[in-house]
């Protein structure tokens, strides 16, 4: 089976959309920039890379791919129990072993067994799916969440989003994309929240 989510679940959520836009800001802030600057600030966000190296949405993406090894696992092997059932059937009718009617009601049975096999499979796909959404949504909650604290103190208007393969943004300036200070962020809140060790910091 074909994994059910990727790296492109998350893009594909954010492209062609706002990651934050016209961001809150405090009365002071307001009134600051009013007075000392009236351009319309804006970034941008590469969320194809955010994707790949966010290691919250990397741990909770591999904890989920390995759900979905062993539940693969189980369904495949329950496939070739019943397989080699049917084959067993077959060879013992050749061979007269048994006769028809004992195992047209041995392979009723087993027809049964197929059946209940095929709606186990497929409420596992659509858990899959849900789960799957659910990861990529609980990650975009993330991400918004730290904008929102990060803006605190860059106070842009607008931040948005944008990937290799889907993008409206077709040309910006170098010094509007955040996407490694947003890596940076988001990875040292992660790895302040669960203790795990910054050996693999962001360079």
């Amino acid at each position: 089976m074909k994994r059910l989510f990727s790296v492109i679940g998350l893009t594909a959520l954010f492209a062609g959309t706002f990651l934050l836009s016209y961001c809150n800001k405090d009365t002071d802030n307001n009134t600051t920039n009013s007075t000392n600057d009236n351009s319309f600030k804006v970034a941008i966000v590469k969320t194809d890379t955010l994707a790949e190296v966010y290691e919250y949405y990397n741990d909770l993406q591999t904890a989920l791919m390995l759900e979905q090894q062993d539940k693969e696992a189980d369904l495949n092997a329950r496939y070739k129990s019943l397989q080699t059932k049917f084959l067993k059937i077959q060879r013992d009718v050749q061979n007269r072993m048994i006769t028809q009617t004992s195992a047209q009601k041995k392979q009723e049975q087993l027809g049964l067994e197929q059946q209940k096999l095929q709606q186990d499979q497929q409420n596992y796909q659509s858990d899959m799916m849900d789960k799957s959404q659910k990861l990529t949504l609980q990650i975009l909650d993330s991400i918004k969440n730290y904008l929102k604290i990060y803006n605190k103190d860059h106070h842009f208007d607008m931040i948005l989003s944008s990937d290799t393969l889907e993008s409206n943004i077709l040309l910006s300036e170098k010094s509007m994309d955040i996407t490694p200070d947003i890596i940076k962020g988001l990875n040292k809140r992660y790895r302040n929240a669960t203790g795990k060790n910054d050996e693999n910091k962001d360079k």
